[in-house]
C-alpha cells in the first residue's frame, strides 16, 4: 500500500512551506500551513467570526419513559444567535441527551435534515449508549445551493460573496464548532469526548469542522469520498470535475480549476486529516461505495499518519496479510482498525449511514 502511495506522488505532509522537516515542536506550526493550503486551493477562507454568539431561546421536555416510570432521556430545542457588526443570524440545533449520565460525551452531527434520508439524528435507542447528540441541519444555515445570497451568507459577505470566499463546507463546519462550544460552556458535558460526525457531503462537513476547530476531540467521516476523505489522486468513482460540475459552491474557485489535472492540486486528503492531529480521527467506508472509493478513504489514513507519529502517538495501525505477499493489506468488510490514533472500519453495502455506522462511531468515541 506504501507502494500505491509513492506511485500517486501526494503533495509532502511533512515538510514545511520554507523546505525544513516539521519536527516534534513544530507540528502547530505545519498545522497552520496545512489549513492555509486547505483554504486557498480547496475550502475557501474562513468565513468572518462573529461578534457574539449566545442563545436566544432554549425549551424541552423529557423523554423515552422507561419501565421504571422514569424519563431517560432529554430532548432540547435551542436557537443560537449569531450577532455580526451588521446584523443577526439565528438558527437551530435540536439537542438530545441522556439524564442518567452526569456529564455525557457529546457528538455534534449535521445533515440534509433532522430525520429521513441523510439525517442528523441517530437511530432510537443510540442516546441510551450514554451520548449527548446535537443535531443541525444545513439549509437552516445556508441552502445547499448556489447561490451565496441566503441565511448566515448574507451577513458574511454584504458586498457579495468572492471566489476566494468559504464553500459552504466551511459555512457550515463552523456553524458546528458554534453549537459545540455553546454546550461546552455550560460545564454539562465531557469536554476529552467531543465528535463531530455526518455522512456523505456531510461527512465532508464534519472532517472541516473538525480540522478545523480543535475543540472536537473525535472527528468522523462517514462516506465522505471526493472533498472529504478519499485521497484525489487515482481515484474510482466521483472525480474535482464531478463534484465542481454538480457542487462547486461546497468548495472555492481555485478547485474547480484543477479538474482537469488533479495530480497538480497542491493539497489532497491526507492534508486534512492531518489537521486533525493530534486528536481522533474515524473514517468510516462501504465495500460496495465506489462513488466515494473505499480503498482511497484507508490509503488516507495511512498518508496522514505521520502526523501522529511526529508527536508519538500511534496514526493508522492495520496488519500485514499472511502468508507470502509482504505488507500491509486493505481492510476485509466488517473489520474496524481501532488501534491507533487514526481508526478505519470498513461495512457491506453501500452509501449511506445504516445502524452500524452509528454503533462504531459510538464505539470509537466512548472507547478512544
Amino acid at each position: 500500500m506504501e507502494q500505491i502511495l509513492r506511485y500517486l506522488r501526494l503533495p509532502e505532509l511533512m515538510t514545511h512551506a520554507d523546505g525544513t522537516a516539521v519536527t516534534r515542536e513544530s507540528w502547530q506550526r505545519r498545522r497552520g500551513e496545512l489549513l492555509y493550503d486547505l483554504q486557498r486551493y480547496a475550502y475557501g477562507f474562513l468565513p468572518p467570526e462573529p461578534l457574539t454568539v449566545r442563545e436566544k431561546a432554549r425549551v424541552g421536555y423529557d423523554s423515552g419513559w422507561g419501565r421504571d416510570g422514569k424519563a431517560h432521556t432529554r430532548v432540547e430545542w435551542i436557537e443560537l444567535e449569531l450577532i455580526y457588526p451588521n446584523g443577526i443570524f439565528t438558527f437551530p440545533f435540536k439537542l438530545i441527551r441522556p439524564t442518567d449520565v452526569e456529564t455525557p460525551p457529546l457528538l455534534v452531527t449535521i445533515g440534509m435534515s433532522l430525520e429521513g434520508i441523510f439525517a442528523a439524528l441517530p437511530p432510537e435507542g443510540f442516546v441510551q449508549k450514554g451520548i449527548a447528540v446535537a443535531a443541525l441541519a444545513t439549509n437552516d444555515i445556508t441552502a445547499d445551493a448556489w447561490p451565496f445570497d441566503d441565511g448566515i451568507c448574507k451577513l458574511l459577505w454584504p458586498e457579495g460573496h468572492g471566489g476566494a470566499d468559504a464553500g459552504k463546507l466551511l459555512i457550515w463546519g463552523r456553524c458546528m464548532g458554534y453549537v459545540m462550544h455553546d454546550l461546552l460552556a455550560s460545564g454539562e458535558f465531557d469536554e476529552t469526548r467531543v465528535g463531530c460526525a455526518g455522512c456523505s457531503r456531510f461527512g465532508k462537513t464534519a472532517m472541516v469542522a473538525g480540522a478545523f476547530d480543535e475543540g472536537f476531540t473525535h472527528v468522523i467521516s462517514v462516506c465522505s469520498g471526493c472533498g472529504g476523505a478519499s485521497l484525489l489522486r487515482g481515484k474510482i468513482g466521483e472525480t474535482v470535475a464531478d463534484i465542481t460540475g454538480n457542487y462547486g459552491y461546497w468548495f472555492n474557485d481555485a478547485f474547480k480549476s484543477f479538474w482537469e489535472d488533479v495530480d497538480a492540486l497542491p493539497v489532497d486528503a491526507h492534508f486534512l486529516a492531518a489537521a486533525v492531529a493530534p486528536r481522533k480521527l474515524l473514517i468510516c467506508s462501504a465495500y460496495e461505495d465506489f462513488w466515494c472509493d473505499p480503498f482511497h478513504e484507508q490509503l488516507t489514513c495511512i498518508a496522514a499518519s505521520p502526523a501522529w507519529e511526529i508527536q508519538g502517538l500511534h496514526g493508522f495501525v492495520y496488519p500485514e496479510p499472511k502468508g507470502q505477499n509482504p505488507g500491509p493489506r486493505y481492510a476485509k468488510i466488517g473489520e474496524k482498525f481501532f488501534d491507533g490514533e487514526v481508526c478505519y472500519s470498513l461495512r457491506e453495502g453501500g452509501h449511506g449511514m445504516p445502524q452500524e455506522d452509528w454503533d462504531t462511531l459510538a464505539s470509537f468515541l466512548l472507547e478512544k
